[in-house]
């Protein structure tokens, strides 16, 4: 969990108050401004009720009960009252609205302090929510702080919490990419659960709830290449592909360097039986990365499953013909797959599938003996698992 930085603000010096004498008042409001120099502020308090018992429209003992419970620390408290004295008036208004936001900044810098806090002690991850989420009663407009928040709850193990307070920070500032970043995170990671409990509708629209997040993101940061890659696993997930095709072909045009890229394309065109084109991709793939074991195995399998579909295609037109000879050309592409796959048995020497394919196209090449060692390897790491 990465730390995060307190807001860099200027936390206006609250100016509480200086009573420099009584005015003619009843006796209870003139008990609490007494206590109030005297600094007993529960007495202050209890003076300050009875007061507004009698009396609910009496603006100043309001803000006065606000002020005193700002030095109890009973923020939520005060934020009732300063509320119920500009009801009242607006009499004590910019002070109010400068004790506001006064106390806002030092509990969202409470809470990152807290959160910071909560990768050695779990606790505090609670604690953070408490003061982030009372940091929101005193500013309910602030959309980075439902983003902490969001953050804190994700933190603490509660992902529907942080969805909530997430999509309210997105309503508030629909630009905002760390909130729409960790939306879609979290729209995912509840996908994959769901389809690991074989939920394939659920997991399904997870999917598709974490592409609209990371949208989102993309449109905040255009051009950001994890954040590109992120959109093209969550619509290939949610079963999106002509999207994912489309994003990836334009993501391979305007950076066409980047591997990540160049390979998702290959991925998406070998699908959609491309061949060539997709050969065209992991070969771009491997200029970038040689060393790439995935590029270096799916290009094998791309010209795998081009010879395969030749074949097919040759054996099809031939029963149309009686005695027709079945046109070979289709071994050239099993000759191209073969050192492409011979190199990936070198990292994934344990992938059985990989020794049986690499078997059938020995097999069709006439290869005997290579043929024969790459099916008795495969039957080995069966047996043994």
């Amino acid at each position: 969990m990465r730390r995060i930085s307190p807001m860099l603000l200027i936390i206006v010096a609250a100016a509480f108050f200086a009573l420099t004498g009584f005015q003619c008042g009843s006796a209870e409001l003139t008990t609490a401004k007494l206590a109030m120099q005297q600094k007993q502020w529960g007495k202050a308090e209890e003076s300050l009720m009875k007061e507004l018992q009698k009396n609910d429209k009496n603006g100043e003992a309001w803000f006065l009960l606000g002020q005193v419970r700002l030095e109890l620390r009973k923020y939520r408290e005060m934020n009732e009252a300063y509320n119920s004295a500009l009801a009242v008036s607006s009499d004590h208004k910019s002070e109010i609205e400068r004790n506001k936001l006064a106390i806002w900044a030092q509990l969202y810098n409470d809470g990152i302090a807290l959160y910071n806090k909560g990768r050695d002690e779990k606790v505090k991850y609670d604690e953070a929510v408490e003061s982030f989420t009372t940091a929101l009663v005193l500013n309910p407009d602030s959309a980075s702080t439902y983003y902490v928040t969001g953050l804190a709850y994700y933190a603490k193990g509660d992902p529907d919490n942080a969805l909530k307070n997430l999509d309210i920070a997105l309503k508030k500032k629909p630009m905002y990419a760390d909130a729409a970043r960790l939306e879609g995170k979290i729209y995912m990671e509840r996908g994959v659960r769901k389809k690991q409990a074989k939920d394939e509708t659920g997991a399904a629209a997870d999917f598709s709830l974490a592409a609209g997040s990371f949208e989102k993101l993309n449109e905040a940061e255009p051009g950001d290449a994890d954040n590109i890659t992120y959109l093209i696993e969550a619509y290939e997930l949610a079963n999106q592909p002509d999207k994912a095709m489309k994003l990836t072909k334009d993501a391979v045009t305007s950076d066409p360097n980047n591997y990540v890229y160049r390979f998702a394309y290959g991925v998406f065109l070998l699908r959609s039986t491309e061949f060539s084109d997709a050969v065209d991709q992991f070969k771009k793939a491997l200029e970038i990365e040689p060393e790439s074991g995935d590029a270096t195995y799916n290009l094998g399998v791309a010209y795998l499953n081009w010879g395969v579909a030749m074949k097919e295609e040759a054996e099809s037109k031939a029963s149309d013909k009686r005695d027709a000879k079945i046109d070979q050309s289709y071994k050239e592409k099993f000759k191209e797959a073969v050192p492409y796959l011979e190199k990936s048995t070198k990292n994934r020497a344990d992938d059985a599938s990989l020794w049986l394919q690499l078997g059938r196209v020995y097999a069709n090449l006439n290869m005997v003996k290579e043929s024969k060692a790459a099916f008795d390897e495969a039957d080995k790491i069966t047996k043994n698992n």
